[in-house]
């Protein structure tokens, strides 16, 4: 078995390397060049540095591919409120992509979504992937349109499409300072004794869950001869900012200061819960690990001080 990952010194892409490492995947990690993928190149992993968005780096062989898991992305969704022209890239990119796999008989093509923002407010019941798709941002507009493109081009071809709608994930090698991830960041600011960020009344609720599970559904769905499609990967409840401040404060044993800013145009989905029952039913994947045990596995890791973990 033979995988490609795109953005695999990012926070799923590495965690899903060091998952191919222990199951013995031959694994091609494409990626920018950063004391992060020499870290990788150390583990032994054959390393394609090279920028997402620079097109020509994308030109790199594919044959003899299994899998080619796209999880690169150079915005967050508050980055593309500002600076909307690189959403607008990252369909260009991934578009090459998946037409130099599908050309090169990728037997599997799996993307990255964003269960967390494409449904907009969906209020407090859990939503299903029939539910209609509200995208408000561009970083949003852009994941749908990533995700259409992929099921077009793979239409009538012996490549098969997976996307993997995510909720929250977290957990190790989540990068606290980059902007994304508040349980991270949170347990970072913690450690440092440092206050915590709240961007409005911290009532908006989101559908957490660890980083583990999101690689078991990766690899999962990626084992199965049935998945094909769109796919919601998530706990089914949603958790409130002010909830996750006080199970942080409960695994910490502290009470770190808050500090309450205005809520920013990015903020506004106010409710997200994803109903993974699809997933289940096709490739057996359901969460495992609870937010209380998946925020303690996390705090372990942000006071060990290991920056990035492989392996």
């Amino acid at each position: 078995m033979k995988a490609v990952v795109l953005g695999a010194t990012g926070f799923l892409g590495s965690n899903l390397v060091s998952e191919f490492i222990r199951r013995k995947i031959d694994t091609i990690a494409f990626c920018p060049k950063s004391d992060r993928s020499r870290i990788m190149k150390g583990h032994g992993i054959e390393v394609i540095e090279g920028t997402f968005l620079d097109t020509k780096t994308l030109d790199f062989p594919l044959e003899e591919v299994d899998w080619l898991i796209h999880l690169a992305s150079t915005t967050s969704p508050t980055e593309s409120i500002l600076e909307p022209h690189k959403d607008a890239a990252n369909l260009t990119a991934s578009s090459i992509l998946f037409q130099n796999a599908i050309d090169a008989g990728v037997g599997k093509i799996l993307f990255s979504s964003s269960g967390g923002t494409v449904y907009g407010d969906a209020g407090l019941g859990p939503v299903n992937e029939s539910v209609g798709t509200h995208p408000v941002i561009p970083y949003t507009k852009t994941k749908l349109a990533i995700e259409s493109e992929l099921l077009d081009l793979t239409d009538g071809t012996d490549t098969v499409p997976v996307i993997l709608r995510f909720g929250n994930p977290y957990g190790p090698n989540q990068y606290p300072a980059k902007g994304t991830g508040v349980i991270t960041a949170w347990l970072a600011a913690a450690r440092d004794d440092k206050p915590i960020i709240v961007y409005g009344d911290g009532e908006n609720a989101r559908d957490f869950f660890y980083v583990f599970d999101a690689i078991a559904a990766m690899t999962m769905a990626l084992e199965s001869n049935r998945a094909k499609g769109i796919y919601n990967i998530g706990s089914g409840g949603a958790t409130s900012l002010n909830g996750i401040i006080r199970i942080i404060e409960e695994v910490t044993r502290r009470k770190p200061s808050v500090t309450r800013l205005l809520e920013r145009p990015s903020d506004t989905v106010k409710t997200i819960a994803l109903d993974s029952a699809k997933a289940q039913k096709e490739f057996g994947w359901r969460p495992k690990v609870g937010l209380q045990e998946g925020i303690a596995l996390t705090w372990r890791w942000v006071r060990s001080g290991e920056p990035f973990t492989i392996g």
